[in-house]
């Protein structure tokens, strides 16, 4: 009789551990990590920075305190010389090329080493223009707007038929603290969906570089 109950309970212990491994859990939605959506760039404006009328590859100038650095016109092309630095005519000329295109803001970004380590000015607006104090300021214009005295644009000015069609760099003071040359990047965006970490990820962009002689 014992050996009979003996063998009942292994017979029962094996048949509950055989159940207990066909137990599979069923991630829930709540478990599953979503798939990032892939970024698509098809931005189509190609963007370049000018002097003068001329595309410009690399700037020298002599970094010295309160000085402006160039004002810079911002077209949409890479053609090497324009003919003409009519500011309003040209940005207008090039803008035209391109449909959709007021679906894209322009954006700039400035970046240097000091002494004090790498600073970085992701400007889209003028809210931030005075972002690289002590060492420089940055100051947008529109010339397809503007009327009366030439000026630059305040965070107030901004509305939806604003353009940003010229920048101009001002070193401000402590400038022999820049220990390397001034990048200055501008690029065209849509929405967040252009940026990672605070830094655009686009193709629609150019940069140069400004150095110290």
């Amino acid at each position: 009789m014992k050996k009979i109950f003996l063998l009942l309970m292994i017979f029962i212990l094996v048949g509950c551990t055989k159940e207990e491994e066909k137990v599979i859990i069923t991630p829930t939605p709540e478990n599953i990590e979503p798939t990032p959506t892939p970024y698509i760039d098809n931005n189509p404006i190609t963007v370049g920075l000018y002097y003068k009328g001329k595309l410009i590859h690399e700037y020298n100038t002599k970094f010295q305190n309160k000085k402006d650095i160039a004002i810079f016109n911002i077209y949409f092309t890479n053609k090497e010389d324009l003919g003409s630095n009519n500011v309003k005519n040209n940005y207008n000329k090039y803008y035209q090329e391109y449909e959709n295109i007021n679906e894209y803001k322009t954006g700039f970004l400035i970046s240097f080493d000091t002494i004090n380590g790498h600073m970085e000015n992701l400007l889209l607006d003028p809210s931030n223009q005075h972002k690289l104090h002590p060492y420089l300021y940055a100051y947008l214009y529109d010339a397809t707007h503007q009327t009366g005295k030439y000026s630059h644009l305040k965070k107030e000015d901004i509305n939806d038929d604003t353009k940003y069609t010229s920048i101009k760099l001002y070193l401000h003071l402590d400038t022999k603290e820049i220990t390397s040359p001034i990048t200055l990047t501008v690029f065209t965006y849509k929405d967040e969906n252009d940026f990672v970490d605070g830094h655009y990820r686009g193709n629609s962009s150019y940069t140069i570089t400004i150095n110290n002689k």
